[in-house]
Protein backbone atom coordinates (compact mmCIF):
# COMPACT_ATOMS: atom_id res chain seq x y z
CA UNK A 1 0.00 0.00 0.00
CA UNK A 2 0.82 3.49 -1.25
CA UNK A 3 0.92 6.56 1.59
CA UNK A 4 0.44 9.89 0.74
CA UNK A 5 3.20 12.32 1.23
CA UNK A 6 2.16 15.64 2.31
CA UNK A 7 3.96 18.88 1.10
CA UNK A 8 3.19 22.14 2.28
CA UNK A 9 3.25 24.75 -0.72
CA UNK A 10 3.13 27.84 1.80
CA UNK A 11 4.75 29.72 -1.93
CA UNK A 12 2.96 28.17 -4.49
CA UNK A 13 -1.09 27.78 -5.22
CA UNK A 14 -2.09 23.74 -6.46
CA UNK A 15 -4.37 24.52 -9.63
CA UNK A 16 -7.23 22.10 -10.55
CA UNK A 17 -10.51 21.96 -12.71
CA UNK A 18 -13.47 19.84 -12.61
CA UNK A 19 -11.85 17.80 -15.18
CA UNK A 20 -8.80 17.02 -13.63
CA UNK A 21 -10.75 16.23 -10.45
CA UNK A 22 -13.35 13.82 -12.91
CA UNK A 23 -10.34 11.75 -14.00
CA UNK A 24 -8.53 12.03 -10.97
CA UNK A 25 -11.86 9.69 -9.39
CA UNK A 26 -11.78 7.96 -12.59
CA UNK A 27 -8.07 6.81 -12.35
CA UNK A 28 -8.57 5.77 -8.60
CA UNK A 29 -11.37 3.71 -9.17
CA UNK A 30 -9.30 1.37 -11.36
CA UNK A 31 -8.50 -2.01 -9.44
CA UNK A 32 -4.78 -1.66 -10.29
CA UNK A 33 -4.94 1.83 -8.33
CA UNK A 34 -7.03 0.51 -5.59
CA UNK A 35 -4.72 -2.11 -4.20
CA UNK A 36 -2.00 0.39 -4.50
CA UNK A 37 -3.41 3.76 -2.57
CA UNK A 38 -5.45 3.29 0.83
CA UNK A 39 -9.32 3.75 0.66
CA UNK A 40 -8.56 6.58 3.00
CA UNK A 41 -6.11 8.29 1.38
CA UNK A 42 -7.80 8.57 -1.95
CA UNK A 43 -10.53 10.37 0.11
CA UNK A 44 -7.81 12.02 1.46
CA UNK A 45 -6.53 13.29 -1.49
CA UNK A 46 -9.80 14.60 -3.10
CA UNK A 47 -10.57 16.62 -0.11
CA UNK A 48 -6.82 18.12 0.23
CA UNK A 49 -7.55 19.27 -3.55
CA UNK A 50 -11.26 21.03 -2.33
CA UNK A 51 -10.00 22.63 0.64
CA UNK A 52 -5.82 23.70 -0.29
CA UNK A 53 -5.95 23.65 -4.23
CA UNK A 54 -7.78 26.34 -6.10
CA UNK A 55 -10.70 25.42 -8.98
CA UNK A 56 -9.98 26.73 -12.09
CA UNK A 57 -12.79 27.15 -14.85
CA UNK A 58 -11.52 25.92 -17.62
CA UNK A 59 -12.59 27.92 -21.06
CA UNK A 60 -9.48 28.03 -23.07
CA UNK A 61 -9.34 26.01 -26.12
CA UNK A 62 -5.67 24.48 -26.73
CA UNK A 63 -4.39 22.06 -29.38
CA UNK A 64 -1.07 21.51 -29.46
CA UNK A 65 0.33 18.82 -27.36
CA UNK A 66 1.62 15.04 -29.13
CA UNK A 67 -1.82 13.41 -26.87
CA UNK A 68 -4.89 15.51 -27.40
CA UNK A 69 -6.09 14.41 -23.82
CA UNK A 70 -3.36 16.21 -22.48
CA UNK A 71 -4.52 19.46 -24.06
CA UNK A 72 -6.83 20.12 -21.06
CA UNK A 73 -3.84 20.50 -18.87
CA UNK A 74 -2.81 23.55 -21.20
CA UNK A 75 -5.67 24.97 -20.86
CA UNK A 76 -5.81 24.94 -17.18
CA UNK A 77 -2.10 26.16 -17.34
CA UNK A 78 -3.56 29.14 -19.17
CA UNK A 79 -6.51 29.91 -17.25
CA UNK A 80 -5.10 29.57 -14.19
CA UNK A 81 -2.01 31.64 -14.99
CA UNK A 82 0.25 28.97 -14.25
CA UNK A 83 3.90 29.33 -13.40
CA UNK A 84 4.83 25.93 -13.59
CA UNK A 85 2.91 22.78 -14.54
CA UNK A 86 4.53 19.57 -13.07
CA UNK A 87 4.39 16.23 -14.78
CA UNK A 88 6.27 13.42 -15.90
CA UNK A 89 4.16 13.06 -19.20
CA UNK A 90 6.75 13.01 -21.74
CA UNK A 91 4.14 14.41 -24.24
CA UNK A 92 3.98 16.95 -21.82
CA UNK A 93 7.30 17.75 -20.54
CA UNK A 94 9.28 17.62 -24.58
CA UNK A 95 7.16 20.93 -25.00
CA UNK A 96 9.23 22.51 -22.15
CA UNK A 97 7.16 25.81 -21.76
CA UNK A 98 3.97 26.79 -23.09
CA UNK A 99 2.48 30.56 -23.30
CA UNK A 100 4.19 31.86 -19.56
CA UNK A 101 4.14 28.46 -17.97
CA UNK A 102 7.20 26.19 -17.45
CA UNK A 103 7.05 22.48 -17.73
CA UNK A 104 9.05 20.44 -15.26
CA UNK A 105 9.06 17.16 -14.24
CA UNK A 106 8.11 16.36 -10.01
CA UNK A 107 11.73 15.72 -9.05
CA UNK A 108 12.84 19.13 -11.09
CA UNK A 109 10.58 21.02 -8.99
CA UNK A 110 11.52 19.52 -5.56
CA UNK A 111 15.51 20.68 -6.51
CA UNK A 112 14.52 24.14 -7.51
CA UNK A 113 11.50 24.40 -4.36
CA UNK A 114 11.68 22.32 -1.80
Amino acid sequence: MMRLARIAFTDHTLLYSVEQLVELKEVMSRRKIRARIIKGNQEELITSLWVHAELVPVRSSVRICRDPDDDHFLALSVDGLADILITGDKDLLVLKKFNKTRIITPGEFMAAYA
